[in-house]
Formats: structure tokens, sequence, C-alpha cells
């Protein structure tokens, strides 16, 4: 009875995570639309990220830390999902700026609480149903980013007026918390409900947070600012540029979906360092070739080599911490989070003083570095 309950927590927090990603997938698709509209540069791109960073890193501190332990992972997932369903308002139905960039308030509010939280769950649930599940948690994130790119990119050609989509994904987020709330765990069920005290994280939590930082800030920089990079440089239709997410989501997600398999027929190891390096190092042949065709290629081979490196880097990180589990998580996502404070504003500044294309060479390279380094610490400890 208890596992049942614990995979149940975990159905909620897969659905808790597809809404809002699906949400963004949409809106990231978009940001052509919305530059266009409002006759916004790159930077403003890059500050909207950056603010959105900071506030999703106090969110998500303050989720791990004061409202977990004080009314439940169930309760702070459904009010994390209200919040992030004002996005849609001030992201699709914004007519200015300002009202663009106050975007990042619900946004970062609403999905820092879920995605600490999400987390908290699945790890949880592991320990208590024997179950791999954080690779299962982060392909729904992918699959809601796949699935928002394909329902924006369809809208777009179709030249539906797309005030009508965000204005039907409110109520979509809305929807989800009655499926959050009856699959989710009781407060009075679950466990490690103290407050932890601040304090700085330990070593481990630091080195396998440093990276998720270099991953986090780089991924969202490639991801995020690829429909522009398509549209605005290589001079692709609005459909191709929305196809860049389409590919690289639907590479993670089917490498996602069989991470847990992977993971028992060989090894983390193989899974999140040697596979990950490999595709990187493809992907850097195929960016410096150039052809448009290729790269998408590349974007979906690199979705799925580097698909179970988030997920990985996270149980491995949780499973050697002696702190709280609530704080740990926290902590995680925090470090992790801090680059999408710094990747994708850089993008949006040195995008302009070179171009997207020349700082996804870059982060090209970055990869396969931190694979590398990836790759040295977990074959010099035990896993």
């Amino acid at each position: 009875m208890e596992k049942k309950l614990h995979f149940n927590s975990f159905i909620a927090a897969s659905i808790a995570i597809f809404i809002p990603i699906f949400i963004w997938g949409n809106t990231v698709s978009h940001f052509p639309w919305i530059i266009e509209k409002l006759d916004f540069t790159n930077s403003t791109i890059g500050f909207l990220l950056m603010y959105f960073s900071i506030v999703q890193l106090i969110a998500s501190q303050t989720a791990g830390r004061l409202i977990i332990p004080a009314i439940g992972t169930r309760n702070t997932l459904i009010i994390g999902i209200i919040i992030f369903s004002i996005s849609p308002i001030t992201f699709g139905l914004s007519n200015s700026k300002t009202l663009f960039l106050l975007s990042c308030f619900p946004t970062g509010i609403g999905f820092g609480m879920v995605q600490t939280t999400t987390t908290i769950i699945t790890r949880n649930a592991e320990e208590k149903t024997g179950l791999i599940l954080q690779t299962y948690l982060s392909a729904f994130l992918t699959l809601g980013f796949l699935c928002g790119a394909l329902c924006s990119g369809i809208y777009r050609h179709l030249n539906f007026d797309s005030h009508y989509l965000f204005f039907t994904l409110i109520f979509i987020s809305l929807g989800s918390t009655f499926f959050i709330l009856y699959f989710g765990l009781k407060p009075n069920l679950e466990e490690n409900n103290e407050i932890d005290k601040i304090k700085i994280p330990e070593k481990n939590i630091l080195i396998y947070g440093l990276y998720m930082f270099i991953f986090m800030g780089t991924v969202m920089a490639i991801v995020d600012w690829a429909p522009l990079w398509f549209e605005r440089e290589l001079l692709t239709t609005s459909l191709i540029a929305s196809l860049t997410i389409v590919c690289w989501s639907g590479g993670e997600t089917i490498g996602k979906f069989l991470g847990a398999k992977l993971i028992i027929l060989t090894n983390e190891k193989i899974i999140g360092a040697y596979i990950p390096l490999f595709g990187s190092l493809i992907y850097v042949l195929i960016i410096f070739y150039g052809n448009i065709y290729l790269i998408l290629i590349g974007l979906f081979l690199l979705g799925f080599a580097t698909a179970n490196f988030f997920p990985i880097v996270i149980r491995i990180a949780l499973r050697k911490t002696t702190d709280n589990i609530n704080t740990a998580a926290a902590n995680l996502s925090t470090i992790g989070f801090l680059g999408l404070l710094i990747g994708p504003a850089i993008v949006g500044y040195t995008s302009e003083i070179f171009s997207i294309t020349k700082n996804t060479q870059a982060i090209s390279i970055i990869w396969i570095i931190l694979f590398l380094m990836f790759l040295y610490t977990i074959r010099n400890s035990r896993l």
C-alpha cells in the first residue's frame, strides 16, 4: 500500500512538471512572434531569462526549506501550478516590454516551487518503491517541452491567432491541479518535514551542483535560442525554426524514457558520461559544417545522448549527501539553475556583438569539457 501511495505521488510530480514546461515550450517557440510584435532585441530575452532565474532560485530555496515542511509536497505543487498559470497572460497577451519582463515573477515563483518539490517527491518515491524514477521525471519534463513546441509550431503554421493559444494555456494549467490533488501524497503521510537551518552545502552537493550549473546554463542557451537562431540567422521558416525544439526534445524524451533500462543494462557512468561525451563530439562536427538539416539531426542525437545527464547527477548527489533531502534538493536546484541566470543572459548580450551561431559553436565545445570533467569525477569516486 505504501509503495502504491508513493508511486501515485510520483504520478502527481510528473503531471506537475509536464504542465509548466508544456507552457514554456509554447512560449519559447513563440519568441520570434513576441519579439516581432513588441519590437524587442535579443538582450531583452536575455534579461527575461536572467530575472526568471533570480526569482526561481529564491522560490526554490523557500519551497525546500520552509513551504514543503509546513504544508507538504502536494499542497506546494498545487500552489506552484496556480501561480505559474498567470504566466501565459503576461507572456502571450503582453503589449509592452515592462509587462513582458514582469512575466518572470509568476513563471519563476511557480516553476521554482514545482521543480524542487518534484525532485523531492521522486527521490522519496525511489526509496519507497525501489524503482529508478528520476529519469522518468526528467522525461516528462522534456515531453512537456516537446509537446509545447509541436503545439506552437502547428498553431503558427496554420496562422491562427496566438493570443487564443495563450489564453487556453491558463485553463490547462489550472485544470492540472485536480489531478495533483487526487494523486498527491497527503501531508500527514510524508516524512522529512523538519525545517533545516541555512548553511553552506556540503562538498558533494557543491561538486555535482557545479556540473548542473554548467549544464543548465548552456543547455538552455542552446534550446531557448535555437528558434531565433534558425529564423533570424539561418533564415528558415517559422515552422523549421520550431523543429529545433522538436528535434532536441524528441531525442531527449526517447533517451529519458529509456534511461532507467539503460542504466540497469550498463551503469550510470556510461549513460551519464561516456554517451554524452560521444554525442557532443558528433554535434561539434555538425555545427561547424553548418548544414541546417544536419543540425536538426544533430540536435536530436545530442538530446538523446545527454538526456540522462541531469537525472543521473541528481541521483548520485542525493545518494551521497548527508544533508536533509529537502535541503539538498533545494541546494542542487539553486546551484544548477544559477546557470540559467548567467548562460542565456550572456548569449543575449554576445549574440548582438558576434552572433547566435558563434555562441552555439562555443557552447558545443564547453559541453565536451563538461562531460570530460564529470567522467573524471565519477571514475574517481564510488557510485
